[in-house]
């Protein structure tokens, strides 16, 4: 639970504090004081989960009457963020549930300047229309803006009754010591809290630190979503769309609104972008509608019979042990009444599908147990929350067509939505159009079978505020991401789930047998000079009793010619190197090699009694 006030304002507490005359009041408002620059002091993330706000000075709206349950202020170099529990649940930019909640900002905790709003006793310099999704700057400004001009982004952008927003301090003009916030209800004219929220920004946090773009050690597949916004075969963005995947390496792509482009096309820009070892292709497949999946392993099967999402078998990382289940998805888009129907009956489709293939009662498909399950692409999560609490566990909405719910995980649990927060901002929204009335949004998701395929590393690219050092590390320019897409690409490194549990490392190099091509030998460098699959140290290519890693890194013989020097003895006889599959008497040390080491052992045990 977020650290509660008690309902006054900062302002009033403290004043309320200093003009006390109770014995020891001046240590209670030093510890006070400390407690509430702690607080100042977390680092928030836009992501829709509310647990690092735990820290933060929150006001607390009593017993629950009206709109407002508690309110939450904190703030880094670039942004302020706002945290708030309502009542009741709304969409706070959306029609589906009517509101009439507005935020009003005194930039300068002033009362002098500004307007008292509505008679609140507060200066407020700018005030944000949530629902008529606009801006009105009372000073310093020019009158009505769009959400957009003021860097303003909300978290979820789905109904809830608990939301996190943040604004842009530059583009909201947010450069003095301190502000005041108060939260209003237009239709019960409440205002919240009383004499609005003092937070002060001279005590926010250092820079935000970017994430790296490579994957975990442990990664068995980089899995990417991306919709294309029908660009792929627009050559001005084949430039962008080269350089992010260039930079990302994804193993498996999840492309929608490819409607335009076929699944060879597809396979000959990512062939010629990501060359595979050995002259091998990239495979594509492609649904009825403007759904694709992309994998550098065998795909081998697709199934278009759910609407608007494509679920596929792709042969994944061998440590796996089983194939994938990639669906990549395109929910119906955007507000209003039947587009909000249409969405949720999509998600129901799915899980009725998915809940067949795992009690394998499926037409199509019967997975296999601990199949991984994951499922991203563009969701267009607008509106009300449903469709995504349907996709997550397996509660259907209408069941007399899609039948009964189910638990999706193999563990019996909710499948788990990822947060993926932007490379280079504590952000999570994917899609952005500065010309829009609508602020940008979380619009793509990533959701998997946790029990099976755990998220080891994860983040959505963006290239336009990425610095010129980070830019030119990973080959990228800065306008790369909205040259692709109005979609920015969402980049997930998976590896083995709870369930499953990690792979042991029965040779202790340091390589878990999953990863591991040579289980029964240590081979730290894991090297296969001839790319077969099995490990140097393990293998005997010419079959002349000494591994591959020996006739490489020690003897310098060939580990393709069975008699490298030509005399007609065998490498292993001439050199009497011993194997796993050809012991070689004197080898007393088992080193592998009969040696002087062996000699001295020899000499030292002359005489004993057996």
């Amino acid at each position: 639970m977020p650290a509660i006030h008690n309902g006054k304002s900062t302002r009033n507490f403290v004043h309320m504090i200093a003009f006390s005359s109770f014995p020891g009041l001046r240590f209670f408002l030093t510890t006070s004081c400390i407690l509430i620059a702690s607080w100042s002091f977390a680092q928030i993330q836009l992501d829709n989960e509310f647990g690092d706000w735990s820290n933060i000075e929150h006001f607390e709206a009593g017993d629950g009457v009206g709109s407002f349950v508690a309110v939450g202020i904190a703030s880094n170099d670039a942004w302020l963020f706002v945290h708030v529990i309502l009542a009741d649940e709304v969409g706070l930019d959306e029609e589906v549930l009517p509101n009439d909640l507005k935020v009003l900002l005194d930039l300068d905790d002033d009362l002098e300047t500004g307007v008292d709003y509505a008679d609140l006793g507060l200066g407020v310099d700018l005030l944000i229309d949530l629902p008529n999704r606009q801006a009105i700057r009372y000073s310093g400004g020019t009158g009505a803006e769009s959400l957009n001009d003021i860097g303003l982004h909300v978290s979820p952008t789905y109904s809830s009754t608990e939301f996190e927003l943040a604004f842009h301090r530059e583009s909201t003009e947010i450069d003095g010591p301190s502000i005041r916030v108060m939260w209003y209800d237009g239709a019960t004219g409440e205002g919240f809290p009383n004499g609005g929220a003092f937070h002060a920004v001279s005590e926010a946090l250092s820079p935000w630190q970017p994430q790296g773009l490579e994957r975990p050690a442990e990664t068995l597949n980089r899995v990417a979503f991306w919709n294309m916004n029908n660009r792929m075969d627009q050559s001005g963005a084949q430039a962008s769309m080269e350089r992010i995947l260039q930079a990302l390496d994804p193993d498996i792509i999840g492309f929608s609104e490819v409607s335009d482009e076929s699944p060879g096309f597809v396979a000959g820009l990512l062939n010629q972008w990501l060359p595979l070892e050995n002259d091998a292709s990239w495979n594509v497949i492609k649904d009825d509608y403007d759904l694709m999946v992309a994998s550098k392993g065998a795909i081998l099967e697709g199934f278009d019979e759910v609407y608007r999402q494509f679920p596929v078998l792709v042969e994944g990382h061998p440590g796996w042990g089983v194939p994938l289940l990639i669906t990549s998805s395109h929910l119906k888009c955007c507000g209003g009444s039947s587009s909000e129907a249409q969405r949720q009956s999509e998600a129901d489709e799915y899980m009725a599908f998915l809940r067949d293939a795992i009690a394998g009662d499926g037409e199509g498909l019967n997975l296999a147990t601990n199949t991984p399950i994951i499922y991203g692409g563009d969701l267009n999560m607008v509106g009300l929350d449903n469709p995504i609490y349907t996709l997550k566990t397996g509660d259907i909405s209408d069941e007399d067509s899609y039948g009964a719910d189910f638990t999706p995980d193999w563990d019996g649990s909710s499948l788990t939505e990822w947060p993926l927060l932007q490379s280079e901002a504590p952000m999570d929204y994917t899609w952005t159009n500065s010309s829009s009335e609508w602020m940008p949004g979380k619009l793509d998701f990533l959701i998997t079978s946790d029990a099976s395929a755990t998220l080891l590393h994860g983040f959505t690219l963006r290239t336009d505020i990425m610095s010129s050092a980070r830019l030119d590390q990973y080959g990228l320019q800065s306008g790369d991401a909205l040259a692709a897409s109005d979609h920015y690409i969402i980049v997930a490194d998976l590896g083995i789930g709870s369930l499953v549990g990690s792979f042991p490392d029965s040779d202790n190099d340091g390589t878990a047998d999953n990863f591991d091509n040579c289980v029964a030998i240590a081979n730290s460098d894991q090297s296969d000079f001839n790319n077969d699959g099995v490990g140097d140290a393990c293998s005997d290519t010419d079959g002349d009793g000494i591994s591959d890693a020996l006739e490489i890194s020690l003897y310098n013989t060939n580990p393709l010619d069975v008699d490298t020097d030509g005399d007609g003895v065998v490498d292993g006889l001439e050199l009497c190197v011993c194997s796993n599959t050809n012991l070689c008497p004197g080898d007393l040390t088992n080193d592998l090699v009969v040696s002087i080491g062996d000699l001295l052992l020899l000499l030292g045990l002359f005489g004993s009694n057996c």
